[in-house]
């Protein structure tokens, strides 16, 4: 049960978008918004400390 360069392999996982972000995370506005300056910012911080 090892992965193969002879054969094609696949990878299922299990995320949830946005994670690590208090108002990103697993909400579906961010599947396809970016965030703005602001929001961007506030983004970083949360993900640095």
């Amino acid at each position: 049960n090892s992965l193969s360069p002879e054969q094609p392999n696949v990878i299922i996982l299990h995320t949830v978008k946005g994670k690590g972000v208090s108002f990103m995370e697993d909400n579906l506005l961010w599947h396809y918004r970016a965030p703005d300056e602001k929001e961007y910012t506030l983004a970083l911080k949360e993900l640095t400390g």
